[in-house]
Formats: C-alpha cells, structure tokens, sequence
C-alpha cells in the first residue's frame, strides 16, 4: 500500500504542471482525466492524512486508476513533445483530436478484452487521419466531430455493445466516494437582494 502511494507522489510530481496547465487552458483532455485524476487525489489524501487502508478494492482501484493515467498523460505528452515541439498553445488547439485518438485507444481495448469484432482498417485509417491532422497543423476540418463519429460507428455496432469506459468507471467511484467532480462556482452579479 505504502509503494503505491510513492509512486503515485512520485508520477504527480513529475506530471502535475502538465495536468494544471490543461486545467487552466479548460482542456478536454482534462475533463477527460479529472475523475481517475480526482479520485487518486482523494484516496492518497485519505491514506495519507486520515489513516484510510488501500486495501482490496480500494488497492485495486488505486492501481488501475494509476497504470490508467499514466498511460493516458505519457500519449498526451509523446504527441506534445513530438509533434508541437513543446509548445502547449499549438497542443491545446488540438487537444479534441487529441482526446478521440485516446478515445479510440479505449474502444479498441474495451472491444479486444471483450472479444467484440471490429473492424481494424476503419480504425487504423481513423488514428492515421487524425494523426496527419496533428502531423501537419492544417486545422481541424469542418464538421470534423461529426466525421469521426460516423467513422466510430462503422468500427462496430454501438447498438449492440455498451461502451464503458475506464473513466465512466471512475466517475461512478467518485460518485461513491463522495466527491463531487462537476461543481461549479456560482457568481452573484449586483447587489445582494
């Protein structure tokens, strides 16, 4: 329990800077990462503070959530490194095609672990598509979401599987741990009544 906390401390503080920097730019990559980011934030900070006992579930919980985000922040980062030179403004205006490539990392392994056919070439010339994208800044297309959804859709029969994800996983166990992902601050314009 002691060795996953460490090395949970030990990725934060080598990945930190680069999730605030996607917080601040309101990044769907956040929106993305922020539950499993949220939830291991909590369950460090009540192991740590309050004595909680990463032990069975909770462990388990705790070491997918990792391996999870880990995974997910060192692909953001190969692409922010590689092909936008380490400039985060050119990365963040691709940050939606950014967030489908990891999208279709999920499906295909949501769809292998289950055995569900799909079709390899649509998804393979999907992530070249969008690579390109990326490779050559030429700005992300009109109607763009709309064409990467209908490709999504020949990939496999969305009506016959139930995509849920890892993230949709970890919402549900922030939802149960109590913590409160989607609160936003209310403002008071003028005078108090």
């Amino acid at each position: 329990m002691e060795r996953i906390i460490k090395e949970y401390n030990s990725w934060l503080k080598e990945n930190q800077n680069f999730i605030l920097h996607l917080e601040k730019h309101d990044s769907s990559l956040y929106s993305r990462l922020m539950p499993i980011y949220k939830v291991l934030n909590f369950l460090c900070s009540e192991t740590t503070e309050n004595g909680l006992e990463l032990d069975g579930d909770l462990e388990k919980i705790f070491q997918v959530g990792l391996e999870y985000l880990h995974t997910q922040v060192s692909t953001c980062k190969i692409y922010y490194e590689k092909i936008f030179n380490k400039n985060f403004h050119d990365f963040i205006e691709y940050d939606s095609i950014v967030n489908y490539v990891l999208f279709l990392e999920d499906l295909r392994y949501e769809l292998e672990e289950n055995q569900v056919k799909l079709n390899e070439k649509i998804i393979n010339d999907l992530m070249d598509y969008l690579e390109n994208i990326m490779e050559l800044k030429s700005g992300i297309p009109e109607n763009f979401n709309l064409f990467v959804d209908s490709e999504i859709h020949k990939i496999v029969d969305l009506e016959n599987f139930s995509f849920h994800s890892i993230i949709d996983i970890f919402v549900e166990i922030a939802e149960t741990l109590g913590i409160d992902l989607y609160s936003e601050t209310e403002f008071m314009i003028g005078k108090d009544i």
